[in-house]
C-alpha cells in the first residue's frame, strides 16, 4: 500500500506532462495577394500541357507518364510507406500465435531424471511429449504511444503520394521543356540552313567576281570564311537537334534509337495561355512539395507524442489455452488442459533521463520540420512571383521581336522586288535574306523563351 501511494500522484504528473499540445502553430510567409502574377482562376484541367494545343506533346507527355521509371519508383515508394503505416496500425490491435510439438526422448539412467530408474522400476526412461496451446497478448495503449506511431507512418504514407505527385509534376514539365527544345532546334537548323545556302551562294559570287577580275581577293576570302563558319554551324544545329531527340526519348521510357514517328514533322514552338494563379494560399493545396513538408511536419509532431508516452507504464495482457501431456492417449483429456493470464507490466521508471533526450531530440526534428515547411512556403511564394515576371519580360521581348520580324519581312519584299527590277544585285539580295535570317533566328528564340516563361509559371503553381 505504501508503495501505490508513492506511485500514484507521479503517475498523475507523468499524465500532465503526456499531452502533446495539439498540431503545431505555423505563421505560414503567404502574400495576401500576388503582386507580379496574374489574377484568375487557377485553370481546373490537371492536365494543364494540353494548354500548349499539340496533339504530339500530349502524346509525349502521356507516354511519359506511363512508363517513366522515375514514377514507377514513387508509386513504388508509396506501397512502402502504405505497408508501414497498415504494420502501424496492426501493432495496437491484439496478437495471438498458434504453438505445438510432439517429442519422445529417451534419457541416460546415470544422469538427470533417468537416474530415477534405479529406485522406480516403474519410471520408463523413455519420455513422450505433446503440446499444443494458442497465446494471445495485447498493449494496452493508454498513452497513445502506439496511436501515435501510426499517426506518423500515416503521415509518411501521405508525403510518399504528395511526393509522387511532384514527380508526376516534374517529368510532365521535363517533357514539355524537351519539346519545346525540340520544336525550338528544329527551327535553329531550318534558319541555319536558310543562312549556310545565302552565304554559299555569295561565296560563289565573291570567287566568280575574283575569276573575272572584278572582285577583290580579300572580299573572296572573306566569304568563304563566312561559309564555311555557316557549316560548322549547320553541324552543331544538327548535333543539338539530336541531343534534344534523344531527350525526348529517354524521358518517355524508351530506348535511345527508338522511332518517334511524330516528331518527323517539322512545327513551330506551341504556346500556350498564361495560367491564372488563383489566391497564395491556393499554393498550399496545390503545390505538391509543399504536401510533403507539411506531411513531414505533420509525422514529427506525431512522434513526439510517441516519444512521451514512454514516460508511462506499458501494461500487456496475456493469455494462453491448450493442452500439454507426457500421456499421448491422454492429450486431449481434461488434465492435460492448461490456462494461463497475466498482466504484464513495462516502464522505464529509472530512465527518464534517456526518454527526456529522445522527447528533446523529437521536439528538435518538429522545429527542424516546421523551419522547412516555412521555408518550402516562402520560397513557393517568390518562384511565382519569379516566374510571372519572367513571363511578362518574355511577353514584351516576344511582341518586340515579331515587330522586328514584321519590319523584316517588309524589307525582304522589297527587296526582293528591286532585284526583280534589276535595280540591285544577287549578292544584295542574299545580304537581304541573311538580315532576315538574323531577326527570324532572334522571333525564335523569343518565342521559345515564352514558351518555357509560361511552362515556369505552370511549375510554380504546382499544376
Amino acid at each position: 500500500m505504501k508503495r501505490t501511494a508513492l506511485i500514484l500522484p507521479l503517475v498523475a504528473m507523468l499524465a500532465a506532462c503526456a499531452g502533446d499540445g495539439g498540431k503545431p502553430a505555423a505563421s505560414l510567409p503567404l502574400p495576401a495577394q500576388w503582386q507580379a502574377a496574374v489574377p484568375g482562376a487557377r485553370a481546373a484541367d490537371p492536365a494543364w500541357w494540353h494548354g500548349y494545343g499539340d496533339p504530339v506533346l500530349d502524346g509525349l507527355v502521356e507516354a511519359a507518364l506511363k512508363d517513366s521509371p522515375r514514377i514507377d519508383q514513387a508509386e513504388a515508394r508509396i506501397a512502402q510507406a502504405r505497408a508501414m503505416a497498415r504494420r502501424a496500425f496492426a501493432d495496437q490491435l491484439p496478437v495471438a500465435q498458434g504453438n505445438g510439438q510432439i517429442a519422445r526422448a529417451e534419457q541416460s539412467t546415470v544422469a538427470g531424471l533417468g537416474n530415477l530408474t534405479r529406485y522406480l522400476p516403474t519410471y520408463s526412461r523413455t519420455q513422450n511429449d505433446a503440446a499444443l496451446n494458442v497465446a494471445g497478448s495485447w498493449e494496452l495503449d493508454f498513452a497513445r504511444g502506439l496511436a501515435r506511431r501510426a499517426g506518423a507512418a500515416r503521415a509518411d504514407a501521405m508525403g510518399a503520394m504528395a511526393g509522387a505527385r511532384a514527380v508526376r509534376l516534374a517529368v510532365a514539365a521535363e517533357v514539355v521543356d524537351a519539346y519545346l527544345g525540340w520544336r525550338g532546334a528544329q527551327g535553329d537548323l531550318a534558319q541555319a540552313e536558310a543562312r549556310a545556302a545565302a552565304l554559299a551562294d555569295q561565296r560563289g559570287i565573291a570567287e566568280a567576281r575574283l575569276r573575272a577580275g572584278e572582285g577583290a581577293a580579300q572580299a573572296a576570302e572573306q566569304a568563304r570564311a563566312r561559309a564555311e563558319g555557316a557549316q560548322a554551324g549547320l553541324a552543331q544545329a544538327r548535333a543539338a537537334l539530336g541531343a534534344a531527340r534523344v531527350r525526348l526519348v529517354v524521358l518517355t521510357g524508351q530506348p535511345v534509337g527508338s522511332p518517334v514517328p511524330a516528331l518527323d514533322q517539322s512545327a513551330p514552338v506551341p504556346l500556350a495561355p498564361v495560367p491564372g494563379a488563383g489566391e497564395p494560399v491556393d499554393l498550399l493545396r496545390a503545390r505538391p512539395d509543399l504536401a510533403v513538408a507539411e506531411a513531414d511536419l505533420a509525422g514529427a509532431h506525431a512522434r513526439i507524442g510517441a516519444a512521451l508516452a514512454e514516460y508511462w507504464p506499458h501494461i500487456t495482457l496475456n493469455g494462453l489455452i491448450g493442452w500439454d501431456s507426457g500421456d499421448l492417449g491422454a492429450f486431449t483429456s481434461p488434465a492435460s488442459r492448461i490456462t494461463q493470464g497475466a498482466v504484464g507490466l513495462r516502464w522505464r521508471l529509472f530512465d527518464f533521463a534517456r526518454v527526456n533526450a529522445e522527447v528533446a531530440a523529437a521536439r528538435g526534428r518538429e522545429r527542424e520540420a516546421l523551419a522547412a515547411y516555412r521555408e518550402a512556403v516562402l520560397q513557393a511564394g517568390g518562384q511565382v512571383e519569379s516566374a510571372y515576371l519572367q513571363l511578362g519580360a518574355a511577353r514584351e521581348a516576344f511582341a518586340d521581336q515579331q515587330a522586328a520580324l514584321a519590319a523584316a519581312n517588309r524589307a525582304h519584299a522589297s527587296a526582293t522586288a528591286a532585284f526583280r527590277a534589276g535595280e540591285i544585285s544577287r549578292d544584295a539580295l542574299r545580304g537581304a535574306d541573311l538580315a532576315r535570317i538574323e531577326v527570324e533566328q532572334g522571333a525564335l528564340q523569343s518565342r521559345l523563351a515564352l514558351a518555357r516563361a509560361v511552362l515556369a509559371c505552370h511549375r510554380a503553381l504546382g499544376h
